[in-house]
């Protein structure tokens, strides 16, 4: 049974939609603000990728007012891959379809706001009891969408968005479900996550804001925290054609593994990742040396980086593979990140493109790989790769292939 792409959705700093993320990326058009974050006594002004609130506020999306900021992006993300997919205007059974999301840190805006107000002796919201909890992220989705088959929300950190699109495919081939809006959305820019992330030494500098992520480069230094979510609606093949529906892009292959390499959670060898990959690729039944592009994790930071590097190296076939990241364009939106990529990695099969990496001007000579850089590149292109890694250990590869 072949698993088909017939819909996908995004939305962050780069714009509503899948084709303003595409573009974004291809122009390596950066959006960023900067924002006031303290640590102990020090305050900084620390560059963010955030989304524009006027894309959550559009008549289709009354009545979401009230749910925690991940949520509204989950359902704006998802809302273009249902509608792309035509399953609102399918004739389907809505006990069949199945929501997974994927999230690394949840409702924290909700969190926040409910501490705020017992800390301030206002009335507390009863619709907190609901909206607070992890689950609030796949249930609104799927009383947005009106479908009432299995709906879950699992975190894996940064991996989070691939593990959904993991348990969602594994669905479809188990007979459980017949289509699933599988994907990830995160909202993390309040002043506790990024001090955190700060003190950890994770984020980036640059007297440019827009140059502060630089994966690959040599001088890269850290990452810039970013906003977002992305969605894809997969469906078994036979379900597909029964309904007519055009499919974008075959998920031919998906892993996803974990490095006992502690809370960081990157292993520097690569090892780990590595074998998940292959893994992927194996089940894609394919050779390395077929896959034409790698949408890489990316971060920005010395270690990832590096972790990618080694990986790609130990599997043959796969180091002269065109290698780019698009963290400099979206930010690092955690658990929602593989979801954009996912999007985009769909996105440039379809237009056969190799998206660039923005910002990337001197590539460490420790990263022995095929960098696009510079500008994207028009090519054919039948099979693309997406890895992501987390906190934790945590890893995953999903492979997307066109159909032949």
């Amino acid at each position: 049974m072949d698993i088909w792409i017939t819909g996908i959705g995004s939305i962050c700093s780069a714009g509503a939609g899948s084709n303003a993320l595409f573009n974004a990326t291809l122009k390596s058009s950066i959006n960023t603000r900067t924002i006031k974050v303290r640590s102990g006594e020090e305050q900084s002004n620390i560059p963010v990728c955030s989304v524009n609130d006027g894309s959550l506020c559009l008549p289709q999306f009354k009545g979401i007012n009230k749910l925690d900021r991940t949520a509204k992006l989950a359902i704006a993300a998802a809302n273009e891959a249902w509608l792309q997919s035509g399953l609102n205007e399918s004739e389907i059974d809505p006990d069949r379809i199945s929501v997974i999301a994927g999230t690394s840190r949840g409702p924290v805006g909700k969190w926040e706001e409910t501490y705020k107000r017992q800390v301030s002796r206002k009335l507390q919201l009863p619709s907190f009891a609901a909206t607070g909890t992890m689950a609030a992220l796949s249930g609104s989705m799927s009383q947005f969408l009106g479908v009432t088959g299995t709906s879950l929300t699992l975190s894996s950190t940064c991996s989070s968005a691939a593990s959904a699109i993991s348990v969602g495919a594994g669905q479809i081939v188990s007979g459980s479900c017949d289509a699933a809006i599988v994907g990830g959305a995160e909202s993390v820019i309040n002043e506790a996550i990024i001090s955190v992330m700060k003190s950890a030494g994770l984020l980036g500098y640059n007297e440019n804001d827009e140059k502060t992520c630089k994966p690959f480069d040599i001088d890269r230094n850290g990452l810039v925290v970013g906003e977002g979510a992305g969605f894809l609606v997969i469906e078994s093949s036979d379900h597909a054609i029964k309904r007519g529906a055009y499919p974008l892009a075959k998920l031919s292959g998906w892993a996803s593994g974990l490095s006992q390499s502690g809370k960081v959670g990157v292993e520097e060898s690569g090892e780990g990742l590595a074998k998940t990959i292959n893994n992927s690729i194996i089940m894609a039944q394919i050779d390395p040396s077929e896959i034409n592009y790698i949408n890489a994790h990316g971060t920005g930071t010395i270690l990832n980086d590096l972790c990618e590097s080694k990986a790609f190296n130990q599997i043959e076939g796969l180091s002269n593979v065109p290698v780019s990241s698009i963290k400099p364009i979206t930010g690092h939106c955690l658990g929602a990140s593989p979801g954009l990529e996912a999007v985009l990695s769909v996105m440039s099969l379809k237009e056969c493109y190799l998206p660039h990496t923005t910002n990337l001007e001197n590539p460490d000579p420790q990263i022995n790989l095929n960098l696009v850089k510079g500008t994207s590149q028009k090519v054919k292109m039948n099979h693309v790769l997406s890895t992501s890694l987390g906190f934790w250990g945590n890893h995953a590869s999903i492979l997307f292939s066109s159909i032949s």
